[in-house]
């Protein structure tokens, strides 16, 4: 009875030690942020207009002001980004709804990062010549890399560089020069970054 009494007793200082600091959590300044960014996106020998907004929460916790330099934080950042293409008669959309994780370092008023994630895309292609449309929904990975510059407390500057694998099916029912146009796409983009 004592051997269970005491493994119970391990059990919830364990719980509670992991516990007790999150619950002390109070919101730190910057803590979330909100960003809008445009750039490039190349895909299919083509380079076209990207557009991507994300809002990023910090995983962790320090008090605010309690950040050294050099410190390492990590980051859960769901996005959303939209491109859009029309070649050869061929309408081409990319819609992606998906989710990062990565981890930043923070150098006074400078900050770099490296992420990785999945997201689902919402691809459309429509011939207007034989009016058919082809909807490719499918999931892909990224990996990416880059940098936010503090202009002010609330007010971050970013750029992005990031290399996207989406699955997608070889579908010649539209044109058989545009199978799978989209499975590699490389994107670079800047924006601004308003932390809360």
């Amino acid at each position: 009875m004592k051997l269970r009494s005491a493994l119970v007793l391990s059990i919830v200082a364990l719980v509670l030690s992991v516990a007790a600091p999150a619950l002390a959590q109070d919101d730190e300044e910057g803590r979330y942020s909100i960003g809008i960014g445009g750039g490039m996106v190349q895909s299919s020998g083509s380079s076209d207009p990207y557009f991507t907004a994300n809002l990023r929460s910090r995983i962790g916790y320090r008090t605010a002001g309690d950040e050294r330099q050099g410190s390492v934080f990590g980051f859960v950042e769901p996005e959303v980004g939209y491109w859009t293409r029309d070649t050869n008669g061929i309408e081409s959309k990319d819609t992606l709804l998906g989710v990062n994780l990565g981890g930043a370092v923070r150098l006074r008023s400078f900050e770099y990062f490296i992420a990785g994630g999945v997201g689902y895309h919402i691809i459309n292609r429509d011939a207007r010549a034989s009016n058919l449309s082809v909807d490719d929904n499918s999931i892909g990975v990224n990996a990416q890399f880059g940098f936010d510059v503090r202009v002010s407390e609330t007010v971050s500057l970013f750029g992005v560089g990031r290399f996207d694998l989406v699955q997608t099916d070889d579908n010649n029912a539209v044109s058989s020069s545009d199978k799978s146009p989209d499975d590699q796409q490389t994107k670079v983009y800047l924006g601004v970054r308003i932390h809360l």
